[in-house]
């Protein structure tokens, strides 16, 4: 497989058997958007489909509970921070579940603060970070290639900032790994009483469960700067080597082709937006553009989306029922066809492995019309792989309700019992099934 590393604008070979993948994952003051959850669902079919070339892969995704935004999200609520965060983070774990997402790893930042202040402790006694008045900063200075993950000179950054140096920093470039306050919750430290900056905390939670690096890093393309060239910095000064092998960034979504942002008060929210109905529909309308792209949404496209995935699972579904008509019908283990596999394994193309599985679709209704039943039935095994690396539900229809209506339905066309058949197919028709 070969992904595009967006840090140094080249591709790379994606060869060992043993893949870490970390991906920024949300702060939870605020119930998420369409945006946030783009990367979770582009991530989610590169974990699935890695898993299913049989590779092993550790895939981690932060949960961010710690958060000047928190903070003050929890004092506008009058509720606790604790209580904020607990009612979002499972607000989107919510979501995790409709939109079918894999299970992975998924640390909060919060039970990771004693990690947080061992990996400070050695970046201060490394020389790459130093202490005023009780906050922790670090020395960007340190670094030699600061800058070229998001591909930034230094010396512009800095002819774009103030001259002053707040807070008595060395360099108006350097960051926050620790900020004294005793506003909200905060934790005892060797410099204060105080909390973590927010690009320290990938850092902890990729050393913690990965090691010094992971293979594939990832996120909306927004985190580019500052968040992943801190992270990367920090990493650098610990072990000497950049933090992922590959970055992967996703693009932005526009909403009636105008950027997301709280000045338009154009975010949509997930909740507010999917449900059981439509959750496959908002996985297959991410699946129009290819990752790293922007994408133009609007309830039209969603909707549009939506009964194009329908009529896809509907085309399986009814090649489904025919062959268990007919005795073919069967399960069986099977790989992803070589061009949606290749497909994939260039850069995650999925608008690609759609144009294959589109293709497969066409095929498999000729084949029930041709009532070639035992080619549709092992085409289905394809096509069901494929659903399942995107992600997308498709519901099992052999349980004993729907094989005894069939069969029923199948046996009374047999012996020309044509009004008890007529029926039952109106009866599969109304349930979906034909």
């Amino acid at each position: 497989m070969k992904l595009y590393n967006s840090s140094t604008n080249q591709y790379v070979e994606l060869t060992e058997p043993k893949i870490s993948i970390y991906n920024c994952g949300p702060t939870v003051y605020n119930y998420v958007h369409i945006g946030n959850v783009r990367p979770l669902v582009i991530f989610d079919v590169l974990y699935r489909f890695l898993l299913s070339q049989r590779k092993e892969v550790v895939y981690i995704q932060n949960i961010t509970d710690v958060d000047d935004k928190i903070i003050k999200a929890a004092a506008e609520a009058g509720i606790s921070e604790k209580e904020l965060t607990s009612k979002y983070t499972q607000a989107y774990l919510d979501i995790f579940k409709l939109l079918n997402v894999k299970q992975l790893v998924m640390p909060n930042v919060s039970e990771h603060i004693q990690d947080i202040q061992n990996y400070i402790t050695n970046l201060i006694n490394k020389g790459a970070a130093y202490v005023v008045d009780g906050d922790v900063y670090f020395d960007v200075g340190k670094v030699p290639n600061y800058g070229h993950v998001s591909h930034q000179n230094p010396q512009q950054l800095l002819d774009g900032v103030r001259k002053e140096n707040k807070g008595n920093k060395k360099n108006p470039l350097d960051f926050a790994l620790w900020k004294k306050t005793d506003v909200g919750v905060n934790w005892t430290s060797p410099w204060s009483n105080g909390r973590p900056g927010w690009h320290t905390e990938c850092c902890v939670l990729i050393n913690k469960y990965a090691g010094d690096h992971v293979t594939i890093h990832g996120g909306g393309v927004d985190l580019k700067f500052p968040h992943h060239e801190n992270e990367n910095a920090q990493n650098v000064a610990t072990f000497g080597r950049d933090i992922a092998d590959i970055w992967m960034h996703v693009g932005h979504i526009n909403v009636e082709g105008a950027k997301m942002s709280k000045s338009l008060n154009n975010f949509i929210l997930v909740k507010d937006l999917v449900n059981a109905e439509n959750a496959n529909g908002l996985r297959w309308f991410f699946y129009k553009a290819k990752y790293e792209q922007p994408v133009n949404f609007s309830r039209e496209l969603l909707e549009q989306a939506t009964k194009e995935i329908n009529s896809l699972i509907h085309s399986v579904v009814v090649a489904k029922t025919y062959n268990i008509a007919n005795d073919t019908f069967f399960k069986e283990p099977a790989p992803v066809s070589n061009e949606f596999a290749d497909a994939l394994n260039d850069d995650l193309n999925i608008p690609n492995a759609i144009t294959v599985l589109m293709k497969e679709i066409s095929m498999l209704n000729n084949l029930v019309r041709e009532k070639k039943f035992a080619d549709s039935n092992k085409l289905c095994c394809v096509i069901a792989k494929e659903l399942e690396i995107l992600g997308i539900r498709n519901d099992n229809i052999d349980h004993v309700g729907s094989v005894g209506l069939i069969k029923g339905w199948k046996l009374a066309s047999d012996e020309k019992r044509f009004d008890e058949a007529d029926k039952l197919r109106d009866e599969l028709i109304k349930k979906g099934l034909l």
